[in-house]
């Protein structure tokens, strides 16, 4: 119970920014003791009782402090000394535990004014948590449920100082300030009463603890009450609780008529544990220390499986965008967002209402949006970043509020953002930013930074790191276990972390087609395109290519596309560079054997380890995966450089590639400056030994590349043309005689020899022009690379495009068409 509730405190404290939150134990059972909190509440002040009947401390615990005496406390006999807690699980007696001293956040109280109030030496705590009430759900018992929220100023100011049975300050600060305290006409109460209020207010924010003064808590719960009796009907309320014991009517609440009811689930009162508990035992029973009951927790927490005790306390619930109801955003207390960004900067499709939901809600400072801004949310939204001057500005105005005034729309959510794109694309990333700018623009408070994931470059290795990095920052900051760093290294064990004695491979007796293996590998649907025809666009003499490729779809309907659509190629291999990496392997099985990976690892059913098959890639020739399925082009990562130097026979090769494996700075380096290939790296470190199963379970799997669709379905029917600038160049390893080149670009030439490239469209919006052409006037500019069919086919080019574009009435109907203008360029120099 004690390790619970320490866990509450901290988790609620939270440094300040406070959190409400509830600990729930286990519930009434008939013929069963109660498990009680006997304090009334988590930190209370001890009082103790003065031969002269006077009281040293807060005459209101002085029960509570000799029944901690009695069960073995030391006090220290203060006058603000935290009570420790006595606590009774069921069938026990009850026990005693000293709250650690960093557990507890205390606020020095002073004034802004008067300097002498610091001399009074008051403080108290910021955290009022109610322990020792009853909580009934569906008519279940829960004897022991703390619960916290944070402080009204009014009630550590004129319940906790200033009532006559608490410390009673009230006529000593009169005094100090030369008020009349002999007669009540002076309202000499009165004018200490708000001096009192103001230096609690001055002090929780100075202290940047959160508090709320009884004017804001008392709009807020009209709020409250609107919205029961619209939604329910009625609000049960005790009106003497409710009004708060300053200016009361100068609060809405004060001329309110409300009824005091009972509901269930409810809150009630109990009697007091000691007067109803009957002890079994005479002996008094031992304090144990934080430390010991710290410890034992934490054996119990190594017995179970970490993976199973953290989530239990995580719940996680993952939804697509376009299924989840922004309005909840307001209630969660933890979101993570993984998203991808497409064209300029954009949302996908299924985060389009969530983007435009974002910029409608209202910003602390800036309040709601205009119109017109909402108009072109898409453009403001892709614009937001750190550096934005409203994000600047609305981060300084954050700092200089206090702790009374709202903390935004999202104030009690804690996020994070990752971020899927690639890196070939400009815009890299730019929702995921967005989203994460925004986020923290409405007052959410981001628990660890946006990570990013390059498509190009082990996106998954980073989606791990960053998941492993928002689970130990989540259980940090909800208290969430014990040994949070070992239970993330085990919950986030890489599954296909290589070891040789763990992977081998396995003879299958068949194997999926390339069409349905692209599909399971890439979870996408696949559609075969022939090719009909590759033209070199550029002149003999230019050093430069651009060519245009001709696709045939054979009529399949979900290749139909518009204007401005684009498809994604599967690339191929060069045959060379793979045949190059094949001897290389160690243990090549059969050229035309189909096989696949197992792996050795224990069932979810089961102790007992068995060879189990890793469904990564689909079952196929190792030559096959090389070619078609894994990235061999792109620059290792480091994890991969460290797993090769574990295969290194050469000490000084082992030496060099675990130091770009540990070293990012000198790994950037040597990847910029060379760029290798796979094939390169072996030939750089010829002495590591490379088995088949790490290059089918580690390589990065082989990615499509996206083109823009140069053609017109109107115009060329059936067929996909694209317009594609070679990719050549020569890293700074490489003599003036070698070049390197893309994969895709690279591979085109050779897809008929393979029986054409596999292809699969993805449609994206036109973002210039679409089917209002008549009305609209229209400036064609194409890319770098499609300026050479405009260039061969002479000024008939926008005419054409005009034709093949419009719909068909806006051609036939007479339709008077708005001016039209196209541009091309190209470079200076050969062709």
């Amino acid at each position: 119970m004690f390790t619970f509730l320490c866990n509450h405190m901290q988790y609620a404290t939270n440094r300040g920014n406070l959190r409400s939150a509830i600990t729930i134990f286990p519930q009434r059972v008939a013929g069963r003791g109660d498990f009680r909190i006997w304090n009334p509440q988590l930190i209370r002040y001890a009082g103790y009782r003065q031969p002269d009947g006077t009281v040293l401390g807060d005459p209101s615990n002085v029960e509570i402090t000799e029944l901690c005496i009695q069960h073995g406390w030391a006090p220290p006999y203060g006058r603000f000394d935290v009570l420790p807690l006595l606590l009774q699980a069921a069938d026990e007696g009850p026990e005693i535990f000293p709250l650690p001293p960093e557990l507890v956040l205390e606020v020095s109280i002073v004034h802004p004014t008067l300097e002498w109030f610091k001399d009074l030496d008051l403080r108290w705590h910021g955290l009022p948590a109610v322990a020792s009430m009853l909580l009934e759900i569906g008519g279940l018992e829960f004897t022991a449920a703390p619960f916290n929220g944070w402080y009204l100023s009014t009630e550590i100011a004129m319940r906790n100082f200033c009532d006559p049975h608490r410390y009673n300050i009230l006529q000593e600060v009169a005094q100090h300030m030369d008020l009349d305290t002999r007669k009540t006409s002076s309202l000499w109460k009165d004018k200490a009463a708000v001096e009192i209020n103001i230096a609690v207010l001055h002090s929780f924010q100075v202290a940047k603890v959160t508090i709320v003064d009884h004017h804001a808590a008392t709009e807020s719960f009209m709020k409250h009450l609107e919205n029961e009796l619209r939604v329910r009907g009625g609000c049960p309320g005790d009106w003497i609780w409710l009004v708060p014991p300053i200016s009361g009517s100068l609060t809405p609440i004060f001329h309110q008529e409300i009824a005091n009811y009972q509901l269930s689930p409810s809150f009630r009162y109990q009697p007091d544990a000691w007067k109803v508990y009957t002890s079994k035992e005479t002996t008094v029973t031992r304090k144990k220390t934080f430390k010991e009951v710290a410890k034992g927790q934490r054996c119990k927490c190594f017995q179970d499986t970490y993976e199973k005790h953290m989530l239990q306390g995580l719940p996680w619930h993952v939804l697509c965008m376009d299924e989840y109801d922004v309005v909840s955003l307001e209630h969660e207390t933890l979101v993570l967002v993984v998203t991808s960004t497409f064209g300029n900067g954009d949302p996908p499709e299924n985060g389009a209402s969530f983007a435009q939901a974002l910029m409608e809600m209202s910003c602390p400072y800036f309040g709601a949006p205009e119109p017109e801004q909402l108009k072109s949310y898409k453009m403001r939204f892709n614009s937001l970043s750190q550096s934005d001057p409203l994000v600047t500005a609305w981060k300084t105005q954050r700092k200089a509020s206090s702790n009374t005034d709202s903390a935004g729309a999202l104030g009690t959510l804690r996020f994070s953002v990752f971020g899927l794109g690639s890196r070939a694309y400009p815009h890299f990333c730019a929702f995921g930013h967005a989203v994460d700018t925004r986020l923290e623009e409405l007052g959410g408070e981001r628990i660890l930074p946006m990570g990013e994931g390059d498509e190009l470059c082990a996106q998954e290795e980073m989606f791990r790191t960053w998941a492993m990095n928002v689970f130990k920052a989540a259980c940090d900051t909800f208290c969430v276990g014990d040994d949070v760093e070992a239970a993330a290294k085990e919950v986030f064990r890489t599954r296909c972390s290589w070891k040789r004695q763990r992977y081998r491979l396995s003879v299958q007796a068949s194997s999926p087609d390339l069409l349905t293996g692209l599909t399971q590998l890439h979870k996408r649907k696949v559609f075969p395109c022939s090719m009909l025809s590759v033209h070199n666009l550029q002149s003999p003499e230019s050093s430069r290519a651009t060519i245009l490729v001709s696709l045939d779809t054979a009529g399949q309907q979900e290749l139909r596309y518009q204007p401005g659509d684009h498809v994604g190629i599967y690339p191929a291999n060069q045959p060379e560079l793979v045949e190059e990496l094949m001897e290389y392997i160690e243990d090549p099985p059969p050229v035309n054997e189909s096989v696949a990976v197992e792996i050795l690892e224990a069932p979810a059913n089961g102790p007992k380890r068995c060879w189990m098959l890793d469904e990564r890639l689909p079952p196929c020739t190792v030559h096959q995966a090389l070619t078609f399925f894994l990235d061999i082009t792109t620059p290792p990562s480091p994890q991969f450089l460290q797993l090769l130097a574990t295969l290194a026979k050469e000490p000084a090769e082992k030496a060099r590639l675990q130091q770009l494996s540990q070293d990012a700075r000198l790994y950037e380096e040597w990847k910029w400056f060379r760029c290798p290939t796979m094939v390169e790296v072996l030939e750089e470190f010829p002495s590591v030994s490379l088995p088949a199963s790490l290059l089918l379970t580690q390589l990065p799997l082989l990615q499509p590349r996206y083109y823009s669709v140069s053609s017109a379905p109107n115009a060329h029917l059936g067929q996909i043309q694209l317009t594609v600038a070679v990719l050549s160049y020569r890293s700074q390893g490489e003599s003036s005689q070698e070049r390197s080149w893309g994969v895709g670009e690279k591979c085109m030439p050779w897809g008929a020899a393979w029986g054409g490239n596999r292809a699969w469209e993805e449609r994206l919006p036109w973002r210039c022009v679409g089917r209002e052409w008549p009305s609209v006037p229209a400036v064609l500019g194409p890319l770098p690379a499609h300026g050479s069919p405009y260039r061969r086919t002479g000024p008939p080019a926008l005419r054409c495009l005009l034709h093949v574009a419009l719909p068909a009435a806006a051609r036939h109907d007479g339709a008077r068409l708005c001016p039209g203008v196209s541009t091309w360029g190209c470079g200076v120099g050969a062709g």
